[in-house]
C-alpha cells in the first residue's frame, strides 16, 4: 500500500472503465463517525481498492483496508491499540431492487449518481469490522484494577444445605385442590 492520500471521490463512469486501482492513506478527519469510536485522534488507515467491470457488466469494488487505531479497553477504560483488517468485496448498485439480485458473496454499495465518496465507503467498512468489545490481551488491566481470579470455583451454597425449590408453594396449592 502506498503512502499517498486517496482522492475525496471518484467518478464511477471512469474508474470502472479504466480498471482503476487506488491505494493510499485516508485522513481520520474525513471519517467523523469512525473517529467518534476511537480513544484518540491518531490512526493509520491504509486502503488498496480495485475497481473492475466484470463480464456481466457489474461494477465491483474489491480490495483491502487496514487501520491501526486506539480504542477504549472495556476493562480498564485506558487506550488499547488494535488492528482492523478487512477484505472489501462490494458491488455498486443504483437501488435496493438491484441489491437484492446480487450474488451472496457480494455486499451492495448504493450510489445513485456518478460521484463515489471514497471516505464514506472506507468509513462504513471500518465501522463494520470494529470488534464489539476491545480489551488488553494481557492481564495488565486486570492486575491494575485488582481483579482476582479464584483458583477454584466459588460455591455460594453452604455445604449440606439444599436450596428450596421456588415452585414448592405452587405444589402445596395444587395438593389442596
Amino acid at each position: 500500500m502506498s503512502g499517498s492520500t486517496v482522492p475525496a471521490y471518484v467518478d464511477t463512469r471512469k474508474v470502472f472503465q479504466q480498471d482503476a486501482k487506488i491505494s493510499g492513506n485516508v485522513a481520520l478527519d474525513r471519517l467523523p463517525r469512525f473517529r467518534d469510536l476511537l480513544a484518540d485522534e491518531q490512526a493509520d488507515i491504509q486502503i488498496d481498492l480495485d475497481f473492475v467491470l466484470n463480464s456481466a457488466g457489474r461494477k465491483l469494488i474489491s480490495g483491502h483496508l487496514r487501520a491501526e487505531v486506539d480504542v477504549q479497553c472495556q476493562r480498564c477504560l485506558e487506550a488499547v491499540r488494535i488492528t482492523l483488517d478487512d477484505e472489501v468485496r462490494l458491488a455498486l448498485v443504483r437501488d435496493e431492487a438491484e441489491a437484492g439480485r446480487l450474488e451472496e458473496d457480494l455486499d451492495p454499495w448504493l450510489s445513485e449518481d456518478y460521484k463515489l465518496d471514497l471516505a464514506q465507503l472506507v468509513e462504513e467498512q471500518l465501522i463494520l469490522c470494529m470488534p464489539i468489545v476491545s480489551y488488553h490481551a494481557d492481564a495488565s488491566c486486570q492486575n491494575a484494577l485488582g481483579y482476582q481470579i479464584p483458583a477454584e470455583p466459588v460455591d455460594t451454597e453452604p455445604e449440606g444445605e439444599v436450596a428450596e425449590n421456588p415452585f414448592a408453594v405452587l405444589e402445596k396449592l395444587k395438593k389442596k385442590d
